[in-house]
């Protein structure tokens, strides 16, 4: 009977490469998780770990995409690649709709970086919530659509930013039907005392 579970026999980051270039997806897959949980060296490990996020992300399985490379994160030891790791970690998580993960990670990628990076990375994260919106409305999903961009007003906007985001979100509340919430946020905008919906 095959097991699963099994450990994989090769145990250097070069044969475990070429194995891989023997394989389909599905099979590369079930090979990387195997290699994830046999005994590797931390390099070895690592790249594992990258792969497998890899092979997550093509099949659009981005919370687990999103909690594998946050592993490999986890045993980095340079904080440059640590923090590009965490970072996309983080748009795995926007892209698949686990918000708070994202931010929690955010918050970890954050504390590793000096000024600048932490200016840069929060300039991601921004981008991150854009693009997911974008892909939203692009795929008719309103009300994810509607979710993401009330969320996206409790982030660092910018006045430009933030205009765009109100705007996009009185379409949304017309589409939806949301006439109260159009009203309100209008009202906001145009000086009134109109509050945003929760």
């Amino acid at each position: 009977m095959y097991i699963v579970d099994k450990p994989v026999m090769e145990k250097t980051k070069s044969e475990i490469e070429a194995k891989l270039k023997t394989m389909g997806e599905y099979v590369k897959m079930s090979y990387l998780q195997r290699a994830a949980k046999s005994q590797l060296d931390f390099d070895t490990r690592k790249f594992v770990m990258v792969e497998l996020a890899r092979v997550y992300e093509q099949k659009k399985m981005y919370l687990d995409a999103g909690k594998t490379i946050k592993s490999a994160a986890e045993i980095t030891t340079t904080f440059r690649e640590k923090i590009m790791q965490y970072m996309k970690a983080v748009e795995f998580h926007v892209k698949g709709n686990d918000f708070s993960e994202a931010e929690r990670i955010f918050s970890q990628a954050l504390a590793l970086g000096n000024d600048r990076e932490k200016y840069e990375m929060k300039q991601q994260f921004k981008q991150f919530h854009f693009i997911q919106a974008q892909d939203y409305i692009k795929q008719d999903r309103r009300s994810n659509a509607k979710s993401l961009y009330q969320k996206m007003l409790t982030l660092d906007l910018n006045a430009q930013e933030k205009l765009e985001v109100q705007n996009r979100l009185l379409e949304l509340f017309l589409k939806l039907g949301n006439t109260r919430e159009y009203h309100q946020l209008r009202d906001k905008m145009n000086g009134g005392m109109g509050l945003l919906p929760p």
